[in-house]
């Protein structure tokens, strides 16, 4: 599959909320799996043979997976090219030597962009802002309309972060 008919997969998918993630990554020819991962590694993505597998952390939350899961798919996306073996990120979404793969071609800049990517993909901001439009929308209740956490929904819509 062409990277066209990938980026054509990524905008249909950014129509449903929320985002099906799973489904996103089998349509562009990722695989998946969860593994139990050392506490400080959120997730990896490897080179396996001319493909891909993102593998998370199953010790992680629903919404924690999610977004690592877009976030690698943020580095599939835009830094396949830089990827080589693999790499795999820390619990701040950082490569470091703290995993099985110390990627010295990804740093601050392709984390950056992975995780805007990532809430990106899960909160689309048409989407986001036609939510939050309707009367009584609260970021809690957004956050579980995307299945996103109740801080990155709070980032999204540049409001304050108030932990329950």
């Amino acid at each position: 599959m062409n990277i066209a008919d990938q980026w054509d997969i990524l905008t249909r998918a950014r129509r449903s909320v929320p985002v099906d993630v799973h489904q996103l990554t089998a349509a562009l020819g990722v695989r998946l799996k969860t593994a139990f991962l050392a506490p400080n590694i959120s997730g990896m993505l490897e080179r396996v043979g001319e493909k891909f597998l993102i593998t998370l952390n199953t010790g992680d939350s629903y919404t924690r997976q999610r977004f690592t899961l877009a976030h690698e798919l943020g580095h599939y996306m835009l830094h396949r090219h830089l990827v080589g073996d693999g790499l795999d990120d820390d619990r701040a979404y950082r490569s470091t030597n703290v995993g099985k793969y110390h990627n010295t071609m990804i740093g601050p800049k392709e984390e950056t962009e992975a995780n805007k990517f990532a809430a990106s993909l899960l909160m689309p901001s048409e989407s986001v802002n036609r939510e939050w439009a309707k009367p009584g929308s609260t970021p809690a209740q957004m956050a579980s309309l995307f299945g996103v956490s109740e801080h990155a929904m709070s980032i999204r819509l540049g409001v304050p972060y108030e932990p329950a």
